[in-house]
């Protein structure tokens, strides 16, 4: 099942994060480049007349079109002009071909927790495109709009759905990396309006709970985990340390997902590494391992070394440990977090301890070979 490492992909992987870095002396950081200009009614790749304007990202653009051939509705995701953005979406296309043909026959027969790559093109010679089915809502937008979590039947079929999705994922070898609200939709973007069950007043209910991953820019092969993945707020214990990662950062991600989903809102607003320890802690009700500790204290590869302090590290190695040393605003945010077993309500139990952690399946663990 395993190929070997893509060196391109690992070179796409490490420029992916170009946008947060001071850019050369006159050059663009991606967010600052213009986007791809469009009008109703225009027609890309001689195929797709598009309908209208889905939102933006740091790299590109979304569109709503309709394929002239077949008459369904798509969803074109036109990336800005930059070379090197140009490159990252190729591999993008490449990986999701990868993860197409790879799939085990058993699970084609229904439809997929990924969003499907059904073609991709050059527009105007420098723009290159995506065209994916069309899908409803990410589920940060149904949250946002919302404006607190969902029911508890609708969060746990949403959960069941990702982790499913990851298991398929995983089972092919590949790791997505940068999972989050943002990059799960919900399929379809109906919804109704009941009263909320844990708070007062009205909750959205979708219609339909299927869900589907998507933007897999940051995948890779398990053989490429390498370097800092993910955004901040979901990033786990060994990418925050900047120890040797596998498939199980998705793991914890998903469990951050999973605690939005009921709480609607972040297990995590964090500023830096530290105090993201700090409030890990505090909501696991658990202390950094030591064996993390002194991994941490010696990388393997000093490029990679997280962003910490080695000082406040080394004295958690003393007897008896000492506090996570944070500054002033840091440590009162961290105070802040409660426990889990404080947050979710008595009756959900179960759901506790789906996000706490069991014996067998704890999203939630500090030992990436416990989730």
């Amino acid at each position: 099942m395993a190929r070997p490492r893509s060196r391109s992909r690992t070179r796409a992987r490490k420029r992916r994060k170009k946008d947060e870095e001071v850019p050369s002396h006159g050059e663009l950081r991606d967010s600052q480049r213009p986007h791809f200009r469009w009008k109703t009614g225009q027609v890309l790749g001689g195929r797709y007349r598009v309908k209208g304007h889905l939102g933006d990202g740091t790299f590109g653009r979304v569109l709503a079109a309709k394929d002239r051939e077949t008459g369904v509705r798509v969803a074109v995701k036109v990336i800005k002009a930059a070379e090197h953005l140009r490159e990252l979406a190729e591999e993008e296309a490449q990986v999701l071909r990868e993860i197409e043909a790879l799939a085990p026959a058993k699970l084609l027969g229904r439809s997929a927790l990924r969003v499907r790559l059904l073609d991709s093109f050059l527009e105007q010679e420098n723009h290159f495109c995506m065209v994916f089915e069309e899908l409803g809502v990410s589920l940060r937008d149904f949250l946002k709009r919302n404006g607190r979590g969902v029911f508890l039947a609708d969060a746990q079929e949403m959960a069941r759905q990702l982790l499913q999705g990851l298991a398929e994922l995983h089972h092919i070898g590949f790791i997505h990396t940068d999972l989050k609200c943002r990059n799960v939709m919900l399929r379809h973007g109906g919804h109704y309006v009941a009263p909320h069950p844990r708070e007062t007043g009205e909750s959205m209910r979708p219609h339909d709970c299927s869900i589907c991953l998507i933007d897999f820019g940051g995948c890779v092969h398990r053989d490429g985990a390498c370097g800092t993945a993910g955004t901040r707020q979901f990033r786990s214990p060994e990418l925050v340390l900047g120890l040797p990662w596998d498939e199980k950062v998705d793991v914890w991600a998903a469990g951050c997902i999973i605690y939005m989903l009921y709480f609607g809102r972040r297990a995590f607003s964090v500023h830096e590494n530290m105090e993201h320890l700090a409030m890990m802690e505090r909501l696991t009700e658990s202390r950094l391992p030591l064996w993390m500790v002194q991994k941490a204290l010696a990388p393997e590869d000093e490029e990679e070394e997280a962003a910490l302090d080695l000082e406040a590290l080394q004295q958690r190695l003393g007897s008896p440990p000492a506090t996570l040393r944070l500054p002033e605003a840091a440590a009162t945010r961290a105070e802040a977090v409660r426990p889990l077993s404080q947050q979710v309500l008595l009756r959900h139990g179960s759901f506790l301890q789906l996000l706490q952690g069991s014996r067998w399946t704890p999203l939630a663990a500090w030992r990436p070979q416990r989730r």
